[in-house]
């Protein structure tokens, strides 16, 4: 690990401390190898003084079992109601794993408690099939689960509900642990799933919108990974603040999620994620560092801090986490406004932070009242072409920038854009 590593690792531990993250962890993960991993993340966050709520499955220990026993071809679909037989085998698995996780977490130390937390109701009868088995959320108990976590336990909870009358229903893992994200109004809800094709080397964030409409496209995500798309864009609209669905398969997973700008998965968030700020004399270093490769490259003139300072009041930042990981500025003349030191990230392009700064110095043109503005550039041409800029000449710009652009020699293109 670089020293430069652990100082954007440590810029996350007071944002985290006193947070409450609902974690779900698949039974599949519980019971591949990379288990053990996943507890010492865990281990790390409760270090951190993050609060967390485990909410399992045991899925692929119903199917272990029920094969065992049943044979492979009579296992059933999803969609089938749940059986007393089958019923019996999800409350042994379930058991099975849970006892898995408890010997893990109390190994590292931690202090858990098995709740029971959850009233259901019956889903009933469904296009003349009964599911008389199967159960929907009815009341988690809030207070229960404040009661373990104020005491510094973590809160173990199985897809099993009552309903009420002594009997158990089968619950759905995957709803289950969105509406306890929900009710506790958790800061983070974290799905750890086997399905492979959520890993990446760099994560995905969507907004509440964008996750939408992903899962109306469909795109190349798997049905499930969709499904959780959907009902994560759900929760954030009702209270939670981001959804991580991360392939739980994956050595250090939630850590290089949570303690990087990029992630490793795919998260939804509910509020605009990444703030475009007035920069302050104190980004000035900042700004320098992450357009030095650029200016080496020639894709932006030269600048220094002097230049910067004495008109600090024209750049902004696109800040995430604390992090500065874009700039732009934006120079009034006349009746115009140049775009200017427009910049993101090598490790942040390609998810629009480029199209929200340019849209940020759009509307601080139209704040100041100006007509039109522009941008020279020399290797962005096709950037500006996607955003249906025109391309311009000479006459385009004011008469000052005329002689600077022909002095300089760069033979920059001139994009610009009218601001109605």
């Amino acid at each position: 690990m670089e020293f430069g590593d652990l100082r954007g690792i440590l810029q996350y531990v007071p944002q985290f401390r006193d947070k409450l993250f609902v974690i779900n962890i698949e039974g599949g993960v519980v019971g591949s190898d990379n288990f053990s991993n996943i507890v010492l993340d865990l281990a790390v966050l409760y270090s951190l003084d993050v609060r967390f709520v485990i909410v399992h499955g045991a899925d692929q220990q119903v199917k272990d079992l029920y094969t065992e026993r049943y044979g492979a071809e009579l296992f059933p679909n999803s969609d089938d109601p749940t059986d007393r037989d089958y019923l019996d085998i999800f409350m042994d698995a379930v058991s099975r794993v849970l006892s898995t996780i408890t010997n893990e977490l109390t190994a590292v130390g931690f202090k858990v408690a098995s709740v029971d937390a959850v009233l259901a109701r019956k889903v009933g009868v469904i296009e003349g099939v009964d599911y008389s088995l199967d159960g929907k959320v009815e009341e988690l108990d809030k207070d229960c689960f404040y009661d373990f976590l104020q005491r510094g336990m973590v809160p173990m909870l199985t897809p099993i509900g009552s309903d009420g009358g002594g009997g158990n229903l089968v619950l759905d893992e995957d709803s289950l642990v969105f509406e306890v994200g929900k009710c506790l109004n958790a800061n983070k809800v974290i799905m750890l799933t086997k399905d492979s094709c959520i890993a990446t080397s760099s994560g995905c964030e969507y907004s509440v919108s964008e996750a939408r409409a992903v899962t109306k496209n469909g795109c190349d995500l798997s049905e499930r990974v969709n499904r959780l798309l959907g009902m994560a864009a759900q929760a954030c609209e009702e209270g939670v603040e981001r959804v991580h669905i991360l392939d739980g398969l994956r050595d250090y997973a939630i850590l290089a999620e949570l303690f990087s700008n990029e992630g490793v998965g795919l998260m939804v968030h509910s509020d605009p994620y990444g703030e475009i700020r007035q920069a302050k004399n104190s980004d000035v270093s900042e700004i320098l560092s992450i357009i030095r490769g650029a200016v080496m490259d020639s894709e932006l003139l030269p600048r220094h801090s002097a230049d910067i300072f004495s008109c600090i009041e024209d750049y902004f930042v696109l800040e995430i986490d604390g992090n500065v990981v874009g700039t732009v500025a934006v120079h009034s003349c006349e009746s115009f406004v140049e775009l200017a030191c427009l910049f993101v990230k090598r490790n942040h392009e390609g998810v629009g932070y480029g199209k929200r700064l340019v849209d940020h110095a759009e509307q601080i043109g139209k704040s100041r009242d100006a007509e039109k503005i522009y941008a020279l550039s020399t290797q962005a041409t096709g950037f500006f072409e996607k955003l249906e800029w025109q391309e311009g000449s000479l006459d385009d710009l004011p008469i000052d920038r005329v002689g600077q652009l022909q002095v300089s020699g760069r033979n920059s293109k001139i994009y610009f854009n009218i601001l109605a």
